[in-house]
Parts: C-alpha cells; sequence; structure tokens
C-alpha cells in the first residue's frame, strides 16, 4: 500500500545499509524506482530485505547480474528458489577465489621467500583466504537454510549472509574419505598478517633450505645460531601450529647452529612453499 512506503533515509536505517550504497543499487537497477505517496517518493517495505541480501551478497564478491538475478526470485517470492541461486553462485565464487590463493601462492614462490614480492602476494593470499572461509561458512549455512512458501525476514538466506567465515578449509576430495584441512584464523586473535613481517624479518636470515630425510613435503631452515632469533622463531612455530595444527614445527640447537623443521601434509605443500620456500640442492 502506498501509505506504507519509507524513503531512502528509513530505508537505509531499517536494512542497514547505507544511502550511498542504496544509490547505486538505484543506479544499476538493483533498486526499483520510487514510488510516489503524494510528493512524497519511497520504496515498499519488502525492500528491506532485498537489500540486505544484496548487500550480503555483494560483500561475498558476487557481480551485479548475480545481484539482480537474486533480487529477481526474492522479489518473485521464491525462498527456495533464491536459496538455490545463491548456493550456486557462492560455490562459483568460492571455486574462484580458492584458484586465486593458488595463483598467489605460487607468486609468492616466484618472488622469493622474504623479499617485497613475496609479502605482497603472501598478503593477498591471507585476504583471499578470508574471503573463502566467508564463502564456505555461508555455503554450509544455506544447506540448513531450508525455508517454505515466499521469502521473508525469517528467510534462511538472510541468517547465512550473516555468518563469520573464521576457518578456511583447504580444498579436499570428499571422496577420499580422510577429513580435510583447516586453518583457524582467528586463532590469537586473527592475527595472521601481522606475522608476515616478522617471517620476513627471519626468512632473510636463512642461511640454507634442506629436504627433509623423513618426508616429501617438509623442509628445514637453517640459522645463524643466535639467542634473539631462536626466540623469535620459536615463537612463530606456535602461532602458526595454533592457526595450522596440522602441521608439526621443530626447532633445533645444536652444533650447526639454528633449525626450524616443518613438516606439512601433501595437501598443504603449496601453502608451506609459498611461505617459507622450496628446499635448495644440497650443498
Amino acid at each position: 500500500m502506498t501509505g506504507e512506503l519509507v524513503d531512502l533515509a528509513d530505508l537505509a536505517a531499517r536494512s542497514g545499509v547505507p544511502v550511498p550504497r542504496l544509490r547505486q543499487y538505484a543506479e544499476v537497477g538493483l533498486l526499483p524506482p520510487a514510488r510516489r505517496d503524494g510528493d512524497r517518493p519511497g520504496y515498499p517495505p519488502a525492500e528491506v530485505d532485498i537489500v540486505r541480501i544484496l548487500a550480503g551478497a555483494e560483500d561475498l564478491g558476487l557481480d551485479t547480474d548475480t545481484l539482480g538475478a537474486l533480487a529477481a526470485v526474492w522479489r518473485d517470492g521464491d525462498c527456495a528458489g533464491t536459496r538455490r541461486h545463491l548456493a550456486a553462485a557462492v560455490t562459483a565464487r568460492l571455486d574462484q577465489v580458492q584458484a586465486d590463493v593458488a595463483v598467489r601462492n605460487r607468486q609468492a614462490v616466484e618472488a622469493g621467500p622474504g623479499t617485497t614480492g613475496w609479502a605482497e602476494k603472501i598478503g593477498e593470499s591471507a585476504s583471499l583466504s578470508e574471503d573463502a572461509a566467508r564463502l564456505q561458512a555461508v555455503s554450509a549455512a544455506l544447506t540448513v537454510a531450508a525455508h517454505d512458501g515466499p521469502c521473508g525476514d525469517d528467510c534462511g538466506c538472510i541468517t547465512a549472509l550473516a555468518v563469520a567465515g573464521t576457518t578456511y578449509q583447504f580444498p579436499h576430495d570428499e571422496g577420499t574419505g580422510e577429513a580435510g584441512l583447516a586453518c583457524d584464523l582467528v586463532a590469537d586473535g586473527g592475527e595472521v598478517r601481522d606475522r608476515i613481517s616478522v617471517w620476513q624479518q627471519v626468512l632473510g636470515r636463512v642461511e640454507h633450505r634442506a629436504p627433509l630425510p623423513d618426508t616429501a613435503d617438509g623442509v628445514a631452515l637453517r640459522f645463524p645460531f643466535d639467542v634473539d632469533l631462536a626466540g623469535t622463531l620459536g615463537r612463530l612455530a606456535a602461532a602458526e601450529y595454533r592457526c595450522c595444527s596440522f602441521g608439526s614445527y621443530t626447532l633445533v640447537v645444536d652444533g650447526t647452529g639454528l633449525r626450524l623443521e616443518i613438516r606439512m601434509p601433501a595437501e598443504a605443500a603449496g601453502t608451506l612453499a609459498a611461505v617459507v620456500g622450496l628446499p635448495e640442492t644440497k650443498r
């Protein structure tokens, strides 16, 4: 009914989506032209939930065409169809983000561990992993978000889009029957980006990267003996383990100096190479 129209400011307040973003949605056709109640332009209250969906989906990196399709299905009152459409779009976006993570890791290896280029690519990989974790969490929530009848503010899609991604699941072949690898992104306050600068400092002091005799998916980083460096390496190893507990970190101090041995499952070999580098030829 026209008497129930809400203006742009009220739409922003009810939905939590800022006015500039709503104007952008209107410019690209995601928000329909405002109706008029006398001299007062406004929108039906049902648009509140639609712009919430649009904002949540856009935050996941979904493109404008996908957002438009979601809005159209929602306005048709097809809640189950909206969920299926959103789930498919989230899966496609997740596949792309995980592929981008692999690309950044390869670029980090090529740049060389500890270099400025390495820090840039590892930082991008960390950000993309956080994006992937959020997509994974939304995808999982959508599998239990069934809702019969028309769309509304109790729709599972809105709930799913509000979940946080705290754990990154490595790409995994579920057909193996084995559990996949996962990293806790909020361990110790989620300070993974802070560790990049510390890794950059210690990697600049690596004297040699040697293969490990007991695994093909590991590396031994040899450093000059330094008490302060040993402490830094110990803290780094502990922080990495709290984040990704599937790895093994061994700090060795002996007559050869200081050595950090890192062992990883095969699925994480690419990440290991990206962070600390590949073993060098024997010398």
